[in-house]
């Protein structure tokens, strides 16, 4: 009698080890699941983080410019990084004259001037979406134009679209409905050859269609190698 108990007890043991170590397995891999979620948001956030003082060294730079005489300028290191899921492929300098669009920006009067960084949209191939934690907004008047230096052959060509090719735009693809596309202006820039840039900001003085006056900003975005 006493041995069959032994036996008996000796089984449910045996039964029992196998259930117990499946389930620390199936503990160990949710842990290690949250561990890694939890690592990856942060290296996201801190990458994005870093993008948005890039953006916010652009605006800086761009109203010291706005703001000073013919001939300020600033130059602005600024890197394309992959956050996470992420790669930022592109900067968009965007003046935006419909007031929804401007959100982000405190003390709006109906349009806003904004750094926009644009990333390749994950989750749908040949689509692409801004980047808004890294998005900074520029107080500057909204006569001010903004155009690439051509007086540098070096300089990047800029898109006057949101697009990184305006030969090759759909609007769409970059989240902008056509009545924005049509009340707003841009200067792109494109990370697809380079992934830094040396980025010179020049006040220029130009003339208006009625003869006035305007200030200008010419950018001059030039591949950073080495």
């Amino acid at each position: 009698m006493l041995s069959a108990i032994r036996k008996t007890g000796k089984s449910k043991s045996q039964v029992s080890a196998p259930i117990e170590l499946f389930v620390a397995v199936i503990i160990l891999a949710l842990t290690l699941s949250i561990g890694w979620s939890v690592i990856n948001t942060t290296s996201q956030a801190k990458c994005e983080a870093k993008l948005k003082t890039q953006t916010q060294n652009l605006k800086n730079a761009m109203l010291d410019v706005a703001l000073g005489s013919s001939g300020t300028s600033r130059t602005v290191y600024f890197q394309f990084p992959s956050c996470g899921s992420q790669q930022t492929i592109g900067l968009q300098f965007v003046l935006y004259q419909k007031p929804e669009y401007c959100r982000l920006c405190t003390g709006t009067y109906g349009y806003c001037w904004q750094v926009v960084p644009i990333a390749k949209d994950p989750a749908s191939p040949g689509k692409f979406v801004q980047i808004s934690n890294a998005i900074s907004c520029v107080n500057m008047a909204g006569d001010i134009q903004i155009s690439r230096d051509a007086a540098d052959a070096q300089c990047v060509e800029l898109s006057s679209k949101p697009c990184l090719n305006e030969n090759n735009c759909n609007a769409a693809d970059y989240g902008i409905s056509r009545e924005v596309l049509d009340n707003s202006r841009w200067s792109t820039l494109s990370g697809e050859r380079s992934s830094a840039f040396d980025i010179v900001l020049t006040k220029k003085t130009v003339l208006g269609t009625n003869g006035e006056e305007q200030g200008s900003i010419e950018v001059c975005a030039k591949k950073k190698t080495g």
